[in-house]
């Protein structure tokens, strides 16, 4: 068996692999969530809430197990039926050029991927969504934002895969190095302006109006020396009824969001101790930490592309004899499938230690927070029919934040 060949099974394996992981951690996770209401689930659901909620999770579960065997069976006719192979042949007869072709291919495949993976979106929206109460998106809204991000997914990605490939021609192995560089840049300047630039594209953000709220906003701000460049409040009701609040910049560009969703449900007290958390990551160098994690991961990529795209057997091993950037990219990728796990649980982990601590500055800094907190996450999980039994290594893998009920006992504790 030629190396290609060898390749060919490790991308058909692993392809398989992620797959069958994925469906028995979903399977697991569906069973471990049915179970009876415990004293500490029943703070936030009543039983009728808790009946709905298990039924949100349930039809969720069926409606991902579908789209994932569909998407799996999909992505394995492309590999072995050659589809990726023909399209770059196609692409190879009209053009000469291989920065173009490379620029088209990728911008093919983002259109197939935007359109196959809009009747799934539309059934979650309208479907799912809407028959649990959270929908509030019309259609036309969510087709303008399905336009919105596709143009938005074109123009800055094709760009940037421009870039790179030519980074990568010009320099061959030694690539990595300044393709690193370059993505270092641009996620600093989308880290600190990308909320500013593309948020109003489709939501409104508006400041918050002065009243009790604001005042008590700026107040802890003040007390924690904590410059607060904008304080916006965003209308997510005119998609879903869920809650949330965002803080996104760094240095003196810092912008906090809250939903109107939350403003609405939450007291002012329970909306300041959110706020406070979100402050806590900054206060405790979270952000900058992630930022430093994130760009260390997309380094070890890049260096492992670095010394493995050379390699003309990636893009045999996809059915080609001409060596290509894209065709070899694509192939690193579906071969990294473990390495992206792992870095995901790595992740993953540091995120929910970060989740606690934010959780202690916020009861450290605003008096009430324990209290206040408490019920905010209260109103936050039962806002979104959250599973209160997820199963440990679901969490492990999928969860950013820790689970609503560990994360209600760490409260009482510390």
């Amino acid at each position: 068996m030629s190396t290609s060949d060898l390749l060919l099974l490790g991308i058909v394996s692993f392809v398989l692999i992620d797959f069958s992981v994925g469906m028995v951690l979903d399977y697991l996770n569906e069973r471990q969530k049915e179970q009876p209401l415990s004293a500490e689930g029943a703070e936030i659901f009543n039983p009728e809430e808790y009946a709905k909620s298990m039924a949100y999770g349930t039809a969720k579960y069926r409606f991902e197990m579908l789209t994932n065997v569909i998407g799996t069976v999909v992505i394995l006719a492309a590999i072995i039926l050659g589809w990726f192979v023909w399209l770059d042949a196609q692409l190879r007869d009209r053009f000469s050029n291989n920065l173009l072709i490379t620029v088209l291919f990728i911008g093919i495949l983002i259109v197939i991927s935007t359109v196959t993976n809009l009747p799934s979106s539309y059934y979650s929206t309208f479907v799912i969504e809407e028959k649990f109460g959270f929908n509030k998106s019309t259609k036309k809204l969510f087709f303008q934002d399905s336009v919105k991000q596709f143009l938005i997914s074109l123009a800055l990605g094709l760009p940037v895969i421009y870039a790179v490939a030519w980074i990568y021609q010009e320099l061959q192995n030694q690539f990595w190095i300044v393709a690193w560089v370059l993505f270092v840049v641009i996620s600093l300047f989308m880290f600190i302006y990308g909320t500013r630039i593309f948020l109003p594209m489709f939501n409104k953000l508006k400041p918050l109006p002065d009243g009790e709220l604001r005042s008590a906003v700026e107040d802890y701000c003040q007390t924690q020396g904590f410059p607060l460049s904008k304080l916006y409040e965003m209308d997510a009701s005119k998609r879903s009824t869920k809650l949330n609040a965002f803080f996104s910049g760094m240095g003196k560009v810092k912008i906090i969001g809250l939903y109107d969703t939350l403003i609405e449900k939450l007291t002012v007290e329970e909306t300041v101790a959110v706020l406070a958390h979100e402050v806590g990551h900054y206060k405790r160098k979270h952000v900058y930490t992630m930022f430093i994690f994130s760009n260390v991961q997309t380094l070890v990529i890049l260096a492992l592309m670095g010394w493995l795209l050379g390699n003309p057997n990636l893009s045999k091993a996809l059915g080609s004899d001409t060596p290509s950037f894209h065709l070899s990219m694509l192939a690193f990728f579906l071969l990294f499938t473990p390495v992206s796990t792992v870095l995901g649980l790595i992740n993953n982990s540091f995120s929910r230690h970060n989740e606690y601590q934010a959780d202690q500055y916020s009861i450290d800094t605003y008096p009430g927070a324990r209290e206040h907190m408490h019920d905010a996450l209260k109103k936050l999980s039962r806002e979104s029919l959250s599973n209160l039994n997820p199963h440990p290594v679901y969490v492990a893998v999928h969860y950013s934040h820790p689970p609503i009920l560990e994360r209600l006992a760490n409260l009482k504790q510390v």
